[in-house]
């Protein structure tokens, strides 16, 4: 069984977002078509984990998800699941982020499962859903190893420059809690 990273939020108080890691996974398809069908919990996501270069983005995605959550405005997309995996992303586009950080393709072998939970919340349907997921587990320390930091770079735009001052992780948690406000020429 996975090891399970357990991530707090301390300004949503009994939420938390649960994640495991597995490599040299051989169903990444089948998995994001169970997704798109609708068949899994809607609390669950499956992540491309080649764009996830450490946990602490999914804290700033998960956090994100659960501010729209409880906003009036609600999420942009339908479920907490794919909340996440678009808040993951560099892009304001849906279908864009949800096709690149989402598992659709064949050629996807590292993926992150993760599911919120509610403490207090008894749920009909849990979001760990491991056991449909064939590949190896392993530690949520070693997400960078099966990052592709020229993807990573690529798609939120990290220059050598800002490289040379911050780290790649803060990089990207910059880019994800500033979408909505970057240039709407860029896309990004």
């Amino acid at each position: 069984m996975a090891s399970t990273e357990t991530i707090t939020f301390e300004s949503h108080p009994g939420w938390t977002l649960q994640a495991r890691f597995f490599r040299d996974v051989t169903n990444a398809e089948e998995v994001g078509n169970l997704i798109v069908a609708g068949k899994l919990p809607v609390k669950t996501s499956v992540i491309n984990a080649k764009l996830v270069p450490d946990v602490l983005p999914l804290y700033a995605a998960g956090d994100k998800t659960l501010r729209a959550h409880k906003s009036q405005k609600g999420l942009t997309t339908r479920t907490l699941g794919s909340e996440l995996v678009f808040n993951l992303s560099g892009s304001k586009h849906i279908r864009e982020a949800l096709t690149k950080f989402g598992v659709k393709s064949k050629d996807c072998t590292s993926v992150i499962l993760a599911w919120f939970e509610k403490e207090g919340e008894m749920e009909e349907e849990g979001g760990d859903v491991s056991g449909l997921v064939k590949g190896s587990a392993g530690a949520m320390a070693d997400l960078a190893s099966a990052a592709d930091i020229a993807e990573v770079r690529s798609h939120y735009n990290i220059t050598d420059e800002e490289l040379s001052t911050s780290s790649l992780t803060d990089c990207v948690v910059f880019r994800i809690g500033a979408k909505d406000f970057l240039d709407k020429k860029s896309g990004k």
